[in-house]
């Protein structure tokens, strides 16, 4: 897990110096450093990104051009062809008897991100944006490939939980370093991830227009995925969440760094304080450790972003989407040892019932109803008190 955090830190760092020195967007803040821990992981990933952000770029293109798409909707336009591309890709490797792990479906949303990202771009940057992101992209995969070494391999290599030393890491394999350790087990099926990933979306969009507030796109579904591993990464998200969130109203506070600079920055935070938890937490899962702290970074930066009376209502709405994620996760898998619920019981139905409505409960009466457009519409001296 070390060799992953300190390639994603330098290259969160180096994507917020860049952005603040030169205005360069990287294809978001944590694109091209979360793509090099891929990479390495599964070499399959580079040609499949590649070939979503091309998709995903010329989608959005055709849509800008023949619809009158704009703002967040071009985002999510961008993530659903981003993902569709390399979850049907990834689908075929398997039928041709390819192993590709469950990561790779993780990463399916990077491709949209980046092509939402370089749109937002002025024409005659872009050619220097998309220079420095695969100069960025290569310093670090090259500096993931000298430390996944055989030297680090004996002294260092189960420091930490294994990531890139892993029976599974390509790289590992490639270089013939992988450690004797067991490889995480597979929590759910790809086509339930895929599925939970599709459902988790509509809800976050719902709530996010319904409440305006950043639940997150899959945030609280892969976080539900985890719980099924081992309720101490729910504990690590907490903690990571609390902490990330302290550091960045602390870091704005002291230097008024915001956006995508505040966002990198506090994303490497949560990544290099998740390896310092996994030495006190009992964590095996360090692929599964080092998204959670993503997640918290995200989610503290969400929270930080609204405003302050909405963003009492970051925590409710998570939930909101992490219990029915929960549930569902769990009718089609078995949890670990550690992961929860153990059983699908009437008691922890109920209480999943209970904690559902009482969230939901809670951002109603925080919030003010809207008015529909149809009472807007009547009330209007355009509509001449009545509808058109």
């Amino acid at each position: 897990m070390w060799v992953a955090t300190l390639v994603a830190v330098i290259g969160l760092l180096s994507v917020g110096a860049i952005t603040q020195f030169t205005g360069y967007r990287m294809g978001g803040s944590i694109t091209i450093p979360v793509l090099a821990v891929y990479c390495l992981k599964n070499f399959v990933m580079l040609p499949v990104f590649v070939l979503s952000g091309a998709a995903a770029y010329v989608g959005l293109w055709l849509l800008r051009r023949r619809t009158l798409i704009f703002g967040r909707d071009e985002l999510i336009a961008t993530m659903v062809i981003g993902t569709a591309v390399p979850v049907v890709t990834l689908f075929f490797i398997l039928q041709l008897g390819l192993e590709v792990g469950v990561v790779a479906f993780l990463g399916s949303i990077l491709p949209g991100l980046e092509a939402y990202n370089y749109h937002r771009i002025k024409p005659e940057y872009r050619r220097n944006d998309l220079l420095a992101s695969v100069g960025l992209f290569v310093t670090l995969t090259a500096l993931g490939w000298v430390l996944v070494s055989n030297g680090f391999a004996r002294q260092f290599g189960t420091l930490t939980p294994p990531v890139l030393f892993s029976s599974t890491a390509d790289v590992a394999i490639y270089k013939g370093v992988a450690v004797p350790i067991d490889p995480e087990s597979v929590i759910l099926p790809r086509e339930i991830v895929a599925g939970l990933f599709a459902g988790g979306l509509v809800l976050s969009e719902r709530l996010r227009d319904r409440f305006g507030v950043r639940v997150g796109i899959i945030g609280a579904v892969l976080l539900a995925i985890y719980a099924l591993a081992s309720y101490w990464l729910v504990i690590l998200y907490v903690l990571l969440l609390a902490l990330s969130f302290g550091f960045i109203q602390f870091s704005n506070y002291l230097t008024l760094r915001y956006g995508r600079v505040l966002l990198g920055v506090t994303v490497a935070v949560a990544i290099f304080a998740s390896v310092s938890l996994t030495f006190v937490l009992p964590i095996e899962r360090g692929l599964s450790a080092f998204f959670t702290a993503i997640l918290a970074g995200v989610g503290a930066y969400n929270a930080h972003a609204s405003a302050p009376f909405e963003r009492r209502l970051v925590v409710p709405l998570q939930i909101v989407v992490f219990v029915p994620a929960l549930i569902v996760a769990r009718l089609f898998s078995v949890p670990q040892s550690r992961g929860f619920p153990q059983e699908l019981t009437l008691p922890v139905l109920g209480i999943a019932a209970v904690l559902w409505v009482a969230a939901l409960g809670i951002a109603y009466w925080y919030t003010v109803s809207p008015p529909s457009e149809a009472d807007v519409l009547s009330a209007s001296v355009l509509s001449e008190g009545g509808e058109t």
